[in-house]
Order: C-alpha cells, then structure tokens, then sequence
C-alpha cells in the first residue's frame, strides 16, 4: 500500500515537471484576458474574462484563428482547441482597396 502510494506521488512529481517540456511551443500564445469599449488599452474595461482564450496560430490568409478555450468548473477542467473563421484578412484587403480607390 505505501508502494503504491509512494509510487503514484512519484509520477504526479515527474509529471508536473515534465509538463511545461511537452507542452507545444506556440509561437503567437496570445492571451485574451480583458475586453475594452474602445479599441485602446486605455478605454474603459468591459469585462474581465474568466477563463483561458489564447490565440496559438494564423492562417496565411489572416482568416482563420486557431484558438484554445480553457476554464474549470469545480473540479472539472474543460480545454478545447480549434480554428475560428474571423474574415480580418478580407477585411483588411477591402479597406485597403477602398483607400487606393480614393486616393485616384
């Protein structure tokens, strides 16, 4: 019994050592924490966000996001990861066509 107690504390302590290791590298992990009303870091905050949202990737288009949900309820621990269609790459393309259809 104190084998198997010893031996389940002993991997519980590599594993929480080795974790940070394994965990993918990503190279945008972006944190979304707060929401403002303004898009200035100086505006009034709108909401604090209570569970975990970070960007980890782009697509080459700037339409797609990947995207890591995480929160805990209790003891329970929820993470999803996905790509969220958001068209900001054809956003940006119109406004910068709109800009040189105006400055002819």
């Amino acid at each position: 019994m104190k084998k198997g107690l010893f031996l389940l504390i002993f991997l519980a302590l590599i594993l929480g050592i080795l974790a940070p290791v394994w965990a993918d590298s990503d190279p945008y992990n972006v944190q979304v924490k707060q929401l403002y009303a303004q898009p200035d870091g100086r505006s009034k905050l709108v909401y604090q966000i209570p569970i975990e949202v970070k960007l980890l990737d782009v697509s080459e288009d700037a339409n797609w996001y990947k995207v890591k949900i995480q929160f805990n309820l209790g003891i329970a621990s929820f993470k999803y990861s996905g790509w969220a269609y958001i068209p900001v790459g054809d956003i940006l393309a119109e406004r910068e066509e709109a800009k040189v259809a105006t400055s002819k």
